[in-house]
């Protein structure tokens, strides 16, 4: 039963997907974005990654020492 609140996360990030084909795409401030399905969600998930792969080299190329680091001579 623990579980429950990754299931419901999956499933609003379902719903919100699928509405994101079906549902109309008015707006105020209508672009060329506008017309591509779940086009938000996408970019939302790209910047995730992006920021999830920065993260990492930042860790490897500045905060991260050998495994001899603090026994050198």
């Amino acid at each position: 039963m623990k579980n429950w609140p990754l299931s419901l996360l999956a499933l609003t990030a379902l719903v919100s997907l699928l509405a994101g084909f079906i549902g109309p795409h008015d707006g105020a401030h209508a672009g060329w974005w506008n017309s591509i399905p779940a086009f938000f969600a996408l970019l939302g998930f790209l910047g995730c990654l992006l920021i999830i792969l920065f993260a990492k080299a930042l860790g490897k190329f500045l905060l991260q020492r050998k495994e001899d680091y603090y026994h050198a001579d």
